[in-house]
């Protein structure tokens, strides 16, 4: 049983343990960074990702900063920084510490502030911020690690320590290729050439960002929705918890401006690594859904038409020569950036991500958490990132719970208002917490 006198490891123990040392052999081999590219020469930086984690109780920084180098034995791989060399970036090892702080202020990746690191860990009453760059991973990723700093922050504030199918302890040996780059066995293999990723799509576009100015500013509003009662509409709908928060908000457009021409269509993320050779990689490895809605959404036939369309797109997205496409296009991004030689040649070839506006919304779904007993001291889960133009939903299940983040960049209410009524309509429990507007960092690498 761990106390907090000894589960108090020195940094160095990180990199003493086997999965430390494993992490430092490899690294020689595993360092280029390829698929997180688009997130890495932006000219001026690309913001943090954050996990928001709101618990029942004030946080114990002893503890917390204990759990966390508990847990930075299991994915030593997080404490990475990044060097530039030829206009390429790399991880590289650093053996400098991560260390919390108590703030309301997330501290921007990469910087000084926080050791090189790419990866922030803060604290602020009850409420704890984990901060990631998407260049290195996307959020399933980086949930293994949030799930094991919680089991051991609560295991060791209540010396209980339950057995939770799925999360990885200290004496769990990491796979070598959660390290690796997804795509790097790949190339040799597609042949056929592809066009790079095609981003614009002929939907719909609302009204409220027609005006770019809008863009500078980013609002969120948190809606909490009971899990019992969503899942119950959403299974009798033929419809997973993704695709039938990707329809209700649909209807919320249709219903806040019946006068669409075009097609409503939702950008979902999705998970390729069933087409790649890593499928441990916590590296970024996503692409997009494209979702089109091209009907009134009046009645519950509709909806269920709709969702069992949504299935079947994504069902075709998931064979292996639609997911070989998708990598495929993905690579020839890459190779197209590898052939430039400077640095501002690749933020210029990338500067159009800056402003890039997908018609009418994006949707990213990571999962249900899964802590056992320790669910309970979580209150609430959220996930953002400031910066995104236009309407993007991300949605995280915690506790009994599914929190559905509307990122915004714009002030107006009546996404979320009308999505509420439509929850209202279906009986499904709800609520709304304070809208806020959010900045998270830009990076300083």
């Amino acid at each position: 049983m761990l106390t907090l006198e000894t589960a108090t490891p020195t940094y160095q123990d990180i990199f003493e343990s086997k999965n430390g040392q494993t992490y430092l052999e490899l690294l020689p081999t595993i360092a280029r960074i390829t698929s997180g590219q688009s997130f890495l020469y932006r000219q001026n930086g690309t913001a943090s990702m954050v996990i928001d984690i709101r618990l029942t109780e004030m946080i114990d920084p002893k503890i917390l900063q204990s759990a966390l180098n508990l847990s930075l034995q299991r994915y030593p791989y997080l404490t990475s920084k990044l060097v530039e060399k030829n206009a390429n970036y790399f991880l590289s090892y650093n053996d400098k510490p991560i260390i919390i702080s108590e703030t309301a202020e997330l501290r921007p990746l990469g910087s000084l502030f926080v050791n090189e690191h790419l990866i922030d860990v803060t604290y602020s009453k009850n409420t704890l911020f984990v901060a990631y760059h998407h260049a290195i991973a996307d959020g399933r990723g980086i949930m293994p690690f949030v799930n094991t700093l919680l089991y051991y922050y609560f295991g060791t504030k209540t010396q209980v320590w339950p057995k939770v199918d799925g999360v990885n302890l200290i004496s769990d040996t990491m796979k070598p290729n959660e390290m690796s780059e997804p795509f790097e066995n790949l190339k040799k293999e597609m042949t056929n050439r592809q066009d790079t990723p095609n981003l614009q799509h002929d939907g719909y576009q609302l009204l409220e960002t027609h005006n770019s100015k809008d863009s500078a500013t980013s609002y969120r509003y948190e809606i909490v929705i009971d899990q019992a009662s969503f899942m119950k509409f959403a299974k009798a709908h033929n419809a997973s918890p993704a695709i039938a928060v990707a329809i209700m908000i649909a209807q919320a457009i249709q219903k806040s401006y019946p006068n669409f021409n075009l097609p409503i269509i939702a950008h979902m993320a999705s998970d390729l690594r069933l087409g790649t050779t890593n499928q441990n990689t916590f590296r970024n490895c996503v692409g997009s859904i494209v979702l089109p809605v091209n009907q009134s959404i009046e009645s519950d036939a509709q909806f269920t038409d709709v969702a069992t369309t949504f299935r079947q797109i994504i069902k075709e997205s998931k064979q292996p020569e639609a997911l070989r496409s998708s990598i495929m296009q993905m690579i020839n991004l890459f190779d197209k950036l590898d052939s430039l030689p400077t640095l501002k040649d690749k933020q210029q070839m990338l500067a159009f991500f800056d402003n890039l506006l997908l018609n009418t919304f994006i949707i990213s779904y990571s999962g249900q958490t899964k802590l056992g007993p320790f669910e309970r001291y979580i209150k609430e889960m959220h996930t953002y990132m400031s910066g995104t133009a236009g309407l993007s939903i991300e949605m995280l299940a915690v506790n009994g719970e599914i929190s559905i983040d509307m990122l915004q960049s714009f002030e107006s209410d009546v996404y979320a208002n009308t999505f509420t009524q439509i929850l209202s309509d279906h009986a499904i429990a709800y609520h709304i917490n304070q809208p806020t507007v959010f900045t998270t960092p830009k990076d300083n690498i």
